[in-house]
């Protein structure tokens, strides 16, 4: 059977340079896109299950919310979705035919009945259908249906009749599940996959009710960008990357629409919001991150063929050997930079901060804004306002020096060894200098901000603590002015540290703490291959009962500061001894100041426990008395034509 051809972004073979020096490799082409391919096939062939026709994986027993499963062996359906797509691509006979199977197996798994909750969607598992998950992911229908648009789109023409009517038939029961949920267009990643499904689906399928939907919904997206000049999932090393995935699918199956100019528009946004906190010298997206799932971006090929090797993390012969792992998808999608753009991720000209505007607010709630300084050596990031769910990145460094990957520092908030999603983060930060206050809100998430939500008011913990992770041990340790040999041991709550990380150095210190009776303190410590910095509020051999209502004052204020490898120990004491303030009234409201090199920090925020809204009307952030100022990423109105 014939093959149909890669979409790709190769334009010419001529060798580009790389940032930093590195190696010069060929412009990416047909060849790359195989490589990527022939490698997530190889990688996938061992899970599969001749008699399930699915893919198998074993699942452990860390927490995951959607689902009940735990400690066993399942078949994914998303995986397995795709890895019938690859297999269609890579074109030989036995692939074809196992590729059929698996989407014969995959398509009567999904919910087609119009009257049930669960409508168009898939379970995460063979063994977990949606109405036994807890609950179901309703992004699966906007996921399954993406792949199935492109297998149908790629190969559709070539499928057994009755099979592809099937797969068309689940296109449209997809389609009108993501209608029938209608999901916030601030839920970005997920906003424009739904999108790209729905325009897609009524383009495929003729329906101009849904097309009408579709193309309302595109239009809603843009002014929902055009609002903050930005987007609400802001700055997601995974979830951008969803985003960017979908734009790519447009414009391989909507090009020639009338409406394709703004696809165009909304693609380019996106590409600058990545590259105005993109650092060179450490190849990594700087902070903040509203959602992340490994701190190290790794080797992000899809980025690599964006950006068509002018930067490189593999070699061709490294991904055919299979040393790089990337999503199949990468070998089919034409992820495209566009070039005025391309200049951003090789180089850092100078030292820069950045402010981004990510969601717009009504007064007094100040919007949520991150700020990004970019150091030769080091970045810095932060946002203005957060909450601490174990994807977020409100606070995130990242350091130059190490063998391979950039070392980082990340600022986590855990209730016993899972971070605590009722924690909130608030900071004002200019250039490499920030000031933070910690808090927690009433009602709030556990482990997750909605699914598991904490039942009036009352919680059980062993411990409670602020954890500074720093992924590389430090070259030396000073602690109030003194070397330190040994990275553990309990510290005096006040105690200033100064960590030099080998390519910058960490100025950290806790200013004020309270939690009920208890007295906070600060330990050092290495947790798997991380060196640790805990503020614990308490720290106890059993569970204890927390009531809201009954610990008063509840938080934690700290000064940090990131700076290059030139700064002495002595130097950073400094910051110590320059003028700080805070106090906390009888309301519970907390202001603070910091005086600093580059001006007085200034931050106001509620000390007790109180709902969200709450905290967010009384958080103002100040530099020199002021109110920080607001920017947009871009001015230009992504919407200015109407539907």
């Amino acid at each position: 059977m014939l093959r149909r051809n890669f979409c790709f972004t190769a334009v010419g073979c001529a060798l580009i340079g790389d940032a930093g020096g590195a190696r010069q490799e060929a412009a990416w082409s047909h060849e790359w896109d195989r490589a990527v391919l022939d490698a997530a096939l190889r990688n996938l062939e061992s899970r599969y299950d001749p008699g399930e026709r699915m893919l198998r994986v074993l699942v452990g027993g860390e927490y995951r919310y959607h689902t009940t499963v735990r400690n066993r062996e399942v078949h994914p359906t998303r995986d397995s979705n795709e890895y019938a797509l690859l297999l269609l691509e890579a074109g030989d006979e036995a692939s074809w035919e196992r590729a059929i199977g698996i989407l014969d197996r995959l398509l009567d798994l999904q919910d087609v009945d119009p009257q049930s909750k669960w409508y168009g969607l898939w379970g995460y598992y063979l063994e977990e259908p949606p109405s036994q998950m807890a609950p179901a992911d309703w992004n699966w229908a906007d996921f399954h249906g993406a792949l199935l648009l492109l297998i149908e789109h790629r190969h559709g023409d070539r499928l057994p009749a009755n099979l592809r009517g099937r797969l068309r038939a689940a296109i449209g029961h997809a389609a009108a599940s993501v209608r029938r949920r209608n999901v916030s267009m601030n839920y970005t990643n997920i906003a424009v996959q739904g999108t790209f499904v729905t325009l897609a689906a009524a383009k495929l399928l003729k329906d101009r009710q849904l097309g009408g939907y579709a193309l309302d919904r595109l239009y809603r997206f843009a002014r929902a960008v055009d609002e903050s000049g930005s987007f609400a999932e802001y700055n997601s090393p995974t979830y951008m990357q969803v985003t960017l995935a979908n734009f790519a699918r447009m414009r391989m199956l909507l090009q020639g629409e009338a409406y394709f100019s703004l696809i165009e528009r909304l693609e380019r946004r996106a590409w600058l919001h990545l590259a105005m906190r993109w650092h060179p010298p450490t190849r990594q997206l700087a902070g903040p991150m509203s959602r992340c799932y490994r701190t190290d971006i790794g080797a992000p090929l899809w980025l690599q063929k964006a950006l068509n090797n002018r930067l490189t993390w593999a070699s061709l012969d490294e991904i055919r050997q299979g040393k790089v792992q990337a999503s199949g998808e990468v070998a089919i999608l034409p992820y495209r930079c566009p070039e005025d753009v391309v200049g951003r991720f090789l180089q850092l000209t100078a030292a820069r901060q950045h402010r981004e505007v990510f969601v717009m607010a009504e007064a007094p709630t100040r919007p949520i804004q991150g700020t990004t300084y970019l150091a030769p050596h080091y970045c810095l990031g932060s946002a203005n306002r957060s909450d601490f769910w174990i994807q977020r990145r409100p606070l995130l460094a990242y350091w130059t020096g190490g063998p391979r990957t950039a070392g980082y520092v990340q600022l986590r908030l855990m209730k016993d060894e899972y971070d605590f999603a009722s924690g909130l983060f608030y900071s004002v930060q200019e250039q490499n200098y920030l000031l933070a206050l910690t808090c927690f809100m009433s009602p709030g998430g556990d482990k997750h901000p909605s699914l598991d939500p904490i039942r009036d008011g009352v919680f059980d913990a062993r411990s409670l603590r602020l954890r500074w992770d720093i992924s590389r041990k430090p070259v030396a340790l000073y602690t109030n002015g003194r070397p330190r040999e040994k990275w553990s041991g309990r510290l005096p709550f006040r105690s200033e540290l100064i960590a030099d990380l080998g390519g910058a150095k960490l100025y950290l210190q806790p200013r004020a703490a309270a939690f009920g009776n208890y007295a906070p303190f600060l330990e050092l410590g290495v947790e798997g291959d991380i060196y640790t910095v805990s503020l614990y509020w308490f720290k106890l051999d059993a569970p204890t009962a927390v009531r809201w209502t009954e610990v008063g004052p509840a938080y934690a204020l700290f000064t940090l500061a990131v700076t290059g490898p030139e700064s002495t120990p002595a130097e950073l004491r400094e910051l110590g001894r320059t003028r700080f303030s805070a106090r906390v009234d009888e309301q519970g409201s907390l202001l603070a100041r910091w005086k600093t090199p580059v001006g007085e920090l200034g931050l106001r925020g509620l000390a007790i426990p109180a709902a969200l809204a709450e905290h967010n009307r009384g958080f103002v952030e100040m530099l020199n008395g002021k109110p920080v100022p607001l920017s947009r990423l871009s001015d230009e109105r992504l919407a200015s034509d109407s539907v």
